[in-house]
């Protein structure tokens, strides 16, 4: 555990150095993003950290570009604050449940997240005057709980189990917002553990995993049926990918999980030119490829009462899922690709090899679409994925050499080759 929480403070060092570096050096302009004008007086107000979340620049990763001739171009959202892509719906999502009461200053915010969502609220919740409080499967990579800790998040690490399952962590994060509520709401009428309303006593034992010192109240993100995800895209990161491309792109490929990046920029961007192109890149286990391209979540093969209890037996985290969230509906998509556990990896070390660029699993399996799109279009187009996160918080498994080799995952390509692919700069 020692070398773990060792390798979790190495991981927020580089990230604060990473984005210093970043702070120092980048001259990316400001783009306007549409916003909502009842919201636009929070605009001009931001400052500190979170004047600092979005504007990313658009890198051209080099080997990609070289290899398949057309250009492809990576948001690289690893360079916000807190690290990721989702740094963008932490704001939008906190901001606009202080703009409607439905979030108060000293209150808690409660997630259930995979990770980078988390790490985001837990990094930007402080700076808005409130906590953090985080529900997370035990199967994702423990630098992740580490880090929140390290961030002053409250984490609970829940097992995995269905949606549907009242213990499945997103419902768990659900319930903590109410009994933040219920706290907030009988504040002063608890003594030594019980409630006293109307001359009524009653045990709060349920409310045992929110601090009831001071509390004001809880709020749920919710992030994969908050239309507040879908907006952080929609008014921020599709403007900024048309304005920094001078709106020459041919098409946007992206993995899905809340759904809220693929709609919000794919949508954005139909509206701007209607001839741009987005598909959907899908990892194992999850139904949003066979949705896009069938129009059904399962195939024939993965009929109900045939399906594994657990479909997502997959390396990569924060992307994939088996239902549609109101966020993902709102995607504008002309098809999907398929990406394998052993695609993402070679990916992340091919990039890594070639570009200087150290990456998590989702921005791999992005790039891996991203190739196969640009040989379906052929040479001389445009096309933009998100680099959501860089490989720092994914060390224990998916760079993890040990970890790989355990699961027959271990890297071994030279090239592209992974993909069937000929690199042509290659000898």
């Amino acid at each position: 555990m020692a070398s773990a929480r060792t390798s979790a403070v190495g991981a927020i060092a580089a990230t604060a150095a990473l984005f210093s570096c970043y702070l120092l050096f980048s001259n990316s302009v400001k783009f306007p993003c549409r916003r909502r004008s009842s919201r636009a007086s929070r605009k001009s107000e931001k400052k500190g950290l979170i004047a600092a979340v979005g504007n990313t620049p658009l890198i051209r990763i080099d080997s990609l570009s070289d290899a398949t001739g057309c250009e492809i171009l990576g948001k690289a959202e690893f360079l916000n604050p807190g690290g990721s892509v989702k740094d963008r719906v932490a704001v939008k999502i906190i901001e606009e449940a202080l703009d409607t009461g439905a979030l108060v200053q000293g209150g808690v915010v409660t997630e259930g997240s995979a990770g980078s969502t988390a790490i985001s609220l837990a990094t930007v919740a402080p700076a808005y005057g409130c906590k953090c409080h985080v529900v997370i499967p035990d199967d994702a990579a423990i630098e992740k709980s580490e880090i929140l800790e390290a961030l002053g998040a409250t984490v609970e690490r829940v097992r995995p189990v269905s949606i549907t399952h009242k213990e499945h962590y997103v419902n768990i994060a659900r319930r903590r917002a109410s009994e933040a509520n219920k706290l907030a709401a009988n504040q002063g009428r608890a003594t030594n553990g019980y409630l006293h309303v109307n001359g009524h006593t009653t045990e709060v034992r349920e409310c045992s995993a929110i601090s009831r010192t001071g509390c004001k109240g809880g709020f749920f993100a919710d992030q994969f049926e908050n239309l507040a995800n879908f907006r952080a895209h929609y008014e921020g990161t599709g403007p900024e990918i048309w304005e920094q491309t001078g709106g020459n792109l041919h098409a946007f490929i992206a993995a899905a999980g809340t759904g809220g990046t693929i709609a919000g920029i794919s949508r954005f961007l139909k509206e701007k030119d209607p001839r741009i192109k987005c598909f959907l890149v899908d990892p194992p286990g999850s139904g949003l490829y066979n949705k896009v391209m069938r129009g059904v979540m399962y195939t024939k093969e993965e009929a109900e009462g045939r399906r594994l209890k657990n479909p997502f037996d997959t390396i990569t985290e924060g992307i994939g899922i088996n239902r549609l969230t109101k966020n993902f509906l709102m995607a504008e998509l002309d098809g999907a690709y398929r990406g394998t556990d052993k695609e993402a990896v070679e990916m992340s070390r091919y990039l890594l090899k070639n570009d200087g660029l150290f990456v998590g699993s989702s921005s791999a399996m992005n790039c891996v679409g991203a190739v196969r799109l640009a040989r379906s279009l052929g040479p001389g187009h445009t096309i933009v994925t998100i680099l959501c996160d860089s490989g720092i918080r994914h060390l224990s498994k998916f760079h993890n050499a040990q970890y790989l080799s355990d699961h027959g995952l271990a890297p071994s390509a030279t090239g592209l080759e992974f993909l069937d692919f000929r690199d042509t700069t290659q000898p």
